[in-house]
């Protein structure tokens, strides 16, 4: 209620004072008024220009691990400003960047519950497991097995003015047939929760890819090509 009333005194002072200008000089008035204007218009400009602007654009070579796994990825870029911005200022860094993924029907209905989105995965950053050694196995020797730890990952990174990340989206074997999504809480999982399996059999899908930053959503739509041999599993952009 408080603030309510600031705004209406603070709008109340604003027309007195455009009244007590417009009366006293109608000529220099309009002057000045163009002037604050124009100079509004430039400052609301360049913010607008400075904030980060990100684009999601597939990626064109995916990676195929040594035991022939492909993954399906796509870039995550903070464009830089344009010519001539870019000469005498910089675009903001995109920080604390994170994304979410939602797998679809080619008709755009959700394949899983309409709330279920998969956590994104920043293929730079370290995978969710701690290197453990175990007490000595019977002929006498330590081993070491790999745990889930997701304090040793992140879910969100910071992007540069003209900097890129890479997104996992799915990841499949030779011997599959269909293919999963990748995340955080798969990696070293034996025992997934539910909630964290996106399982997709052989057919064709949509990925909606959504990236938020600074208060701000950026989506994507992809074609999840799975009905294929490996080889030919793949991305398509939608948009």
């Amino acid at each position: 209620m408080k603030t309510r009333i600031a705004y209406v005194v603070f709008i109340a002072i604003l027309l007195f004072l455009v009244y007590i200008g417009w009366q006293a000089d109608q000529k220099s008035f309009v002057g000045s008024l163009f002037a604050a204007f124009l100079s509004i218009f430039i400052v609301f400009f360049i913010e607008m220009e400075l904030r980060p602007e990100i684009t999601i654009k597939k990626e064109t070579v995916p990676p195929v691990r040594a035991d022939g796994g492909k993954f399906l990825r796509v870039i995550v870029t903070n464009r830089g400003l344009w010519w001539p911005l870019k000469l005498i200022m910089d675009r903001r860094p995109a920080n604390q960047v994170r994304a979410s993924i939602t797998f679809l029907t080619e008709s755009n209905n959700p394949i899983f519950a309409p709330e279920r989105q998969m956590i994104g995965r920043w293929s730079n950053t370290s995978e969710p497991v701690r290197p453990i050694m175990l007490s000595p196995n019977p002929s006498g020797n330590l081993e070491m097995t790999l745990l889930l730890d997701l304090s040793v990952t992140r879910d969100a990174v910071d992007i540069g003015s003209g900097d890129s990340e890479i997104l996992d989206i799915v990841m499949r074997t030779p011997g599959e047939t269909g293919c999963r999504g990748w995340h955080n809480r798969m990696i070293q999982n034996p025992n997934p929760r539910p909630e964290d399996q996106f399982e997709l059999r052989m057919g064709r899908y949509h990925a909606r890819v959504r990236v938020d930053v600074a208060g701000r959503s950026f989506t994507a739509l992809f074609r999840i090509v799975c009905d294929v041999g490996i080889e030919d599993f793949r991305l398509e952009s939608l948009n």
